[in-house]
């Protein structure tokens, strides 16, 4: 921010930029008086994202946290004007500009891209990448805007995971990641609370029932379902159902103490949050996420009154004098395979197997579901539910595809158990924990449902990816991120 207001105040003090901002005045009001209210906004913004700009350049770390901070709530713009606005090139722009800023940092260029390109994760992205970039000579594809597309948020994500590597460079400033993240996230999960407590702003109801598609996706089980200021409940649900992993896992080791009761909180707004979205794959999640805490750590005594407690809570929760929606809604999940939409996305995934198996290299990247009627419109598997996030990847890059991204997940586990139990510093190893619990939780979730891709999420994703390589690094007991703040 210093070089943005330095860089303003020298320029506004010259008669020229006393002339730009008496021009720029003048063309606000005659837009006002000619009802161009959204052209005029935009004029009158134009010298506040320069400054924003200077100031990302001028801080990474500034660029860094507001990328986060923008995904997390790019939804509403669009709420509130009921358009279809642009928000991903904002999110990939400034990913960019983030990069940008890191680079020109000297303590960056200082920093050895040997010890990044040697991580196992780096390794297995740089497979998974080059096996992307062969996917554009898979003859079964049909558009280059969609591959252009695909490409695009690719490399964005990619950039996400080396810009993490870069900056998040100390104990401390991924203990203050962290930390970000989770208000982010409780502050999302509290928004839904909101939305289910005192029901949707007019805004958001009006920009609901402006679809009858989008009606009978969010209300079932007699409820609407809630979407926080994220995409959608979906995507809303499995975020806070694996967040309230971390927060729940993060309390039980001693160098986070301190903030236990703030962890239970969050854990609580999240659990709220997840339940609210009426998502069954975020109840899933979390209790995915806490069996392999347990799993890590039944050797202590403490896990073992946790397990209790965890095992207490869930027989009330299922079995309870409880009546509501919501509730009724997680109860479904004893439903077992017995599920509708369960039986409906098994007969998808038994119909679809001879293609699968009989196209090694896959129809062609953004081919299926969506993407496919967009992109490649009368492909074979445009429009196709996949539901599955591992299905839509293997009928898109085939099985050798699905087979390098399973790799992918596989190294950033073993990595992350490795390093927990390898870890001497105790706020290392808590960390370890939380994030192998967060991931694998969402690893399975990607079975039944696409649970890693969404915005904000898959940004987190990469980052702990980087995270995973980056920790190891500063493993010294007698280093303690409390002292250092």
């Amino acid at each position: 921010m210093k070089l943005a207001s330095n860089t303003y105040k020298a320029w506004i003090d010259t008669p020229l930029g006393i002339a730009a901002l008496v021009l720029l005045t003048a063309i606000v009001a005659y837009l006002v008086a000619a009802n161009q209210m959204m052209l005029a906004l935009s004029v009158a913004a134009a010298p506040l994202g320069v400054a924003f700009v200077l100031a990302v350049l001028g801080n990474p770390y500034f660029g860094f946290y507001a990328l986060f901070f923008y995904t997390f709530i790019m939804f509403m713009p669009g709420r509130l004007l009921r358009a279809d606005l642009p928000i991903g090139i904002g999110a990939e722009f400034l990913t960019v500009l983030v990069l940008m800023s890191a680079l020109l940092r000297k303590k960056v260029q200082q920093q050895k891209i040997e010890g990044f390109l040697r991580q196992p994760v780096s390794i297995m992205l740089i497979i998974y990448s080059a096996y992307l970039l062969i996917e554009f000579f898979n003859p079964n594809m049909r558009s280059m805007a969609g591959l252009v597309f695909y490409y695009r948020k690719v490399l964005a994500f990619l950039l996400v995971y080396y810009i993490a590597y870069l900056l998040l460079d100390d104990l401390q400033k991924i203990v203050r990641f962290f930390k970000f993240w989770l208000i982010m996230s409780v502050l999302a999960g509290l928004y839904a609370c909101k939305q289910q407590w005192f029901d949707f702003f007019p805004f958001e109801m009006r920009w609901l029932m402006s679809d009858p598609h989008k009606v009978r996706l969010y209300y079932q089980g007699g409820m609407f379902r809630k979407m926080s200021f994220l995409s959608d409940p979906a995507a809303s649900g499995i975020l806070l159902g694996y967040t309230a992993v971390i927060a729940l896992v993060l309390s039980q080791f001693k160098p986070f103490a301190a903030y236990k009761r703030k962890l239970y909180f969050a854990t609580i707004a999240l659990l709220l949050g997840a339940i609210y979205s009426g998502t069954r794959t975020s109840y899933i999640v979390f209790a995915i996420g806490v069996v392999i805490y347990i799993l890590m750590n039944f050797q202590r005594k403490r896990t073992l009154i946790f397990t209790g407690v965890s095992i207490f809570a869930l027989a009330f929760i299922l079995f309870g004098p409880i009546n509501n929606a919501p509730i009724n809604r997680v109860r479904t999940l004893m439903n077992g395979t017995n599920d509708a939409s369960l039986k409906v996305r098994d007969e998808n995934r038994e119909l679809i197997r001879p293609y699968m198996l009989s196209h090694p290299m896959g129809g062609g990247l953004a081919t299926n579901g969506v993407e496919g009627e967009r992109f490649n419109p009368g492909h074979e598997l445009a429009g196709f539910p996949t539901d599955s996030g591992y299905l839509k990847f293997a009928l898109e890059a085939g099985w050798i595809g699905l087979v390098i991204l399973c790799l992918l997940y596989f190294v950033m586990m073993q990595q992350c158990i490795h390093h927990y139990y390898q870890a001497r510093n105790p706020t290392i190893k808590a960390l370890y924990c939380a994030m192998a619990a967060a991931l694998f939780a969402q690893i399975v979730a990607h079975y039944g449902q696409i649970a890693i891709g969404q915005m904000p999420g898959i940004l987190f994703f990469f980052a702990i990816m980087a995270i995973i390589g980056r920790l190891k690094q500063f493993d010294d007991p007698s280093i303690a991120w409390e002292v250092e703040e």
